[in-house]
């Protein structure tokens, strides 16, 4: 069984994190660090418009024209890596949900 998370093929936002004020440098050589090699500049991480106080929130995005296997793999790794990260007060706000939704599209149906 396969489901469509994204039928436009475009860029949808997978994970919301946040960090401790002040902490942009860390974020910004995690971003560079990840995925050093990827070649189809699939993912981003933007600072999200709005934060609680003392901290940061940060938007990550994949692009899903590069395919909806290939993106939600993506956005699973995107999750391990965050959390491996040791990024300044890092907390996961949404977004978990890719690792088990990656897991299901490579269960043949």
């Amino acid at each position: 069984m396969s489901f469509t998370m994204n039928p436009r093929a475009g860029w949808q936002q997978v994970v919301l994190f946040e960090a401790r004020d002040g902490t942009q440098a860390a974020v910004n050589d995690f971003v560079r660090q990840i995925f050093p090699n990827d070649e189809t500049k699939a993912f981003r991480i933007e600072r999200a418009a709005r934060s609680p106080a003392g901290c940061q929130w940060y938007d990550g995005y994949i692009d899903f024209s590069i395919g909806e296997r290939r993106a939600l793999a993506l956005a699973s790794q995107l999750v391990v890596e965050l959390d491996r990260a040791a990024l300044p007060d890092y907390r996961l706000v949404a977004g978990r949900e890719w690792l088990s939704l990656a897991v299901s599209q490579t269960i043949p149906g």
